[in-house]
């Protein structure tokens, strides 16, 4: 079964990756939105979905990235790859700095301290105009044509999800779900919790600082509370709790489906879609508490 996904995976990944050939339009917009979302919700299922912690502050490493990139995109010169590197790298040192205090915190108090950084870092750089350009924004004037994003936003995905596979099936993801089942318990055993904790707390927020700063230069004008805006985090959280956290292609389907409902609802039902996509996602919560694919894993497992 687990070879079959794999073939269907690359399949459906060559289909997308030729799907332009058929033209530009309307759903090339939207899949690059849902790329976007998948290579958002996998990172932060990297850290969270495998350890079980909640984090809201991951918005934060979203919007590091967007400026560090759009910073060095307008203020130096910088090519994008590098202008993206360099995005990614900001956000990963400061989840380092970040992830030391905070990863000692567990539950309630973990997704709290969280909440309070993204805000924090909101406010900081809404207060520092000279380099973020405060209330006005920030302008970013070198970016890449339709065509560009879609495909660096398919590698993007794709990029995260290999790496997810990767931790997943490693010593280190054993120790995450380790964390995830009894984090006492797996320290008693010689898991250093910190460590893994720590490892894969820095890998999402690099890759979550990668795609945010690819994401503001298609955006081309952004101002703090575009890009430090809580409800990206809340967002990335719904789409892997629908899939199934902790799961490998459980936020690959949360992402898609939220995605292109909202797109579809929105267009079809501009004043009740809100409350139709909260309706659905109530009701998956409640019947499919693990998620779409948890579930499914969950049963394998015990078959097993």
């Amino acid at each position: 079964m687990k070879r079959m996904g794999w073939i269907l995976a690359a399949v459906c990944a060559g289909g997308l990756a030729l799907l332009p050939l058929a033209g530009p339009g309307y759903h090339l917009d939207l899949l690059t939105d849902v790329f976007f979302w998948v290579g958002m919700a996998s990172a932060w299922n990297i850290a969270c979905g495998y350890t079980g912690y909640v984090d809201f502050g991951s918005v934060t490493y979203a919007g590091i990235g967007s400026y560090a990139a759009g910073l060095a995109l307008m203020n130096f010169g910088l090519p994008m790859p590098l202008a993206l590197a360099l995005g990614a790298g900001c956000s990963a040192l400061l989840a380092a700095a970040v992830g030391m205090p905070t990863l000692r915190l567990r539950g309630a108090y973990f997704a709290i301290a969280t909440l309070a950084l993204a805000e924090a870092v909101k406010q900081l750089s809404g207060e520092m105009g000279w380099l973020t350009g405060g209330a006005m924004g920030l302008t970013v004037s070198v970016r890449l044509e339709p065509l560009g994003y879609y495909y660096s936003f398919l590698a993007g995905a794709c990029g995260v999800v290999a790496v997810a596979w990767l931790i997943g099936r490693g010593s280190l993801g054993l120790a995450l779900r380790a964390i995830r089942e009894d984090e006492r318990v797996a320290s008693r055993l010689g898991v250093n919790t910190l460590r893994a904790k720590l490892a894969a707390y820095v890998t999402a927020a690099a890759a979550i600082g990668l795609l945010g700063g690819l994401e503001a230069t298609r955006l081309s004008y952004f101002t703090p509370g575009d890009v430090f805006n809580v409800h990206i985090t809340i967002k990335m959280v719904i789409m892997s709790l629908l899939g199934g956290m902790g799961t490998l292609w459980g936020p690959v389907l949360g992402a898609s489906a939220l995605q292109i409902l909202e797109d579809y609802l929105g267009a079809e039902f501009l004043d009740l879609y809100l409350a139709i996509v909260g309706v659905v996602i109530v009701g998956v919560i409640l019947f499919l508490p693990r998620g779409v694919l948890g579930r499914r894993v969950a049963g394998w497992a015990g078959r097993r």
